[in-house]
């Protein structure tokens, strides 16, 4: 047979069988181990991994985590500074804002108090001022201290000092010849009244508290005899001896009284809606 005689049909189909075998057989190698090869291949080239090559990568790795965990920490600490010391520095400022501001409406309240008191007291005569109590006023007088007893500040019991108690003191202190009376700083004058507010005393809007103090100007003989003698004498003994109100009352050769605090009012006028019409 010549080389360049055809195949036969046997030949050729027996052919075509050993090609389809290799070709599959390459295709099961390649899925099934597709990086054994590549792997074996670098293993034999590189050889083995030496111990100093291990360890560079061990030091390297742990300084490198110890950098960043520094790292980290630091800038946590300095973000967390500096708001705090931003927000230190803004509640001091606002602070010191506020402070201002306050001591500017006590200088502006103080002067118009003052204004107030200079313009009504000097409209009106001096003997007219005392008795409305526009002027402050300092002399020999009495001071009363009226205090609840042990058993109402330990429990809470009604053995307290009343506002009935307190308006009997300063009643008995102006028939006695007082010229001014005023209860823990505050001026007694035409107009103020002296309630009970629950367990509060009123004086006008001010509450006040145990002891009360009552400074009377005057004859301290006169006032002092007046607390003891008649319905007063015996009002106040039953308080002390029933309720255990403490009274006691001392002569001061200089007692001090303030000014009567005067509230100023206004008329309110009706808006005129006519004029924009």
């Amino acid at each position: 047979m010549n080389d360049t005689e055809p195949l036969t049909q046997g030949e050729h189909t027996r052919g075509e069988r050993k090609d389809l075998a290799a070709s599959m057989s390459l295709l099961t190698q390649l899925l099934t181990n597709p990086l054994d090869l590549g792997y074996t291949h670098y293993e034999e080239a590189a050889g083995p991994l030496k111990i100093w090559h291990k360890v560079l990568v061990v030091v390297f790795s742990v300084a490198l985590g110890l950098a960043s965990v520094a790292a980290v920490s630091a800038l946590r600490i300095a973000s967390k500074h500096d708001v705090t010391e931003d927000l230190r520095e803004q509640a001091l400022s606002r602070q010191e804002a506020v402070e201002t501001l306050q001591s500017d409406v006590s200088a502006l309240s103080a002067r118009a108090h003052r204004s107030s008191h200079l313009d009504a007291s000097a409209q009106l005569p001096p003997a007219l001022a005392l008795a409305n109590s526009l002027d402050a006023r300092q002399g020999p007088g009495l001071i009363v201290t009226l205090k609840d007893s042990e058993i109402a500040t330990q429990k809470g019991t009604p053995a307290q000092v009343r506002d009935i108690d307190l308006n009997v003191v300063v009643n008995a202190l102006w028939s006695a010849g007082a010229e001014a009376i005023a209860i823990n700083d505050i001026r007694i004058g035409p107009g103020t009244f002296i309630r009970q507010a629950g367990s509060v005393i009123l004086i006008n809007i001010t509450p006040i508290h145990s002891p009360y103090t009552i400074a009377a100007i005057g004859e301290a003989n006169p006032l002092s005899v007046a607390l003891v003698k008649g319905s007063t004498g015996d009002f106040l003994s039953s308080a002390s001896s029933v309720n255990g109100i403490e009274v006691t009352s001392a002569a001061n050769s200089s007692v001090r009284v303030p000014a009567l605090d005067l509230r100023l009012t206004r008329a309110a006028q009706a808006f005129d809606t006519t004029e924009g019409e």
